[in-house]
């Protein structure tokens, strides 16, 4: 699996010191070759076994956010730190890639989903 981008993760590590551990958890377990996903299943088991923490999707066809316009991306949120810190990323497991769409405190995710979920 191949991240895109960290760049975001270091932002994000920037802004909440207090993440950090969570973040880099995050990063080392998904940011290898040798992880592949061919299930949902697969890739919350993986996180729960790594971190203790919850995956959710979300399929494309409920989001209104521009950023997933004709995309049929489904948006994974990975829990960092219980529930205080969300990553929110679409996965393309043909090219075996996972795109950061954002890194949010609970409060932020709670906006973002009451403006984009339909």
């Amino acid at each position: 699996m191949r991240i895109i981008t960290t760049v975001r993760i270091k932002q994000a590590m920037a802004q909440y010191p207090q993440w950090r551990v969570g973040l880099q958890l995050w990063k080392e377990t998904l940011d290898s070759s040798q992880v592949n996903f061919e299930s949902f299943q697969q890739i919350k088991a993986l996180w729960k076994a790594k971190s203790g923490w919850n995956v959710d999707r979300v399929p494309a066809r409920k989001i209104r956010d521009n950023h997933f316009q004709g995309s049929n991306y489904d948006l994974y949120i990975f829990d960092i730190h219980g529930t205080h810190c969300r990553i929110l990323s679409r996965l393309d497991s043909e090219r075996n890639k996972l795109f950061i769409r954002d890194i949010l405190s609970h409060a932020e995710y709670d906006k973002w989903l009451k403006a984009n979920l339909k």
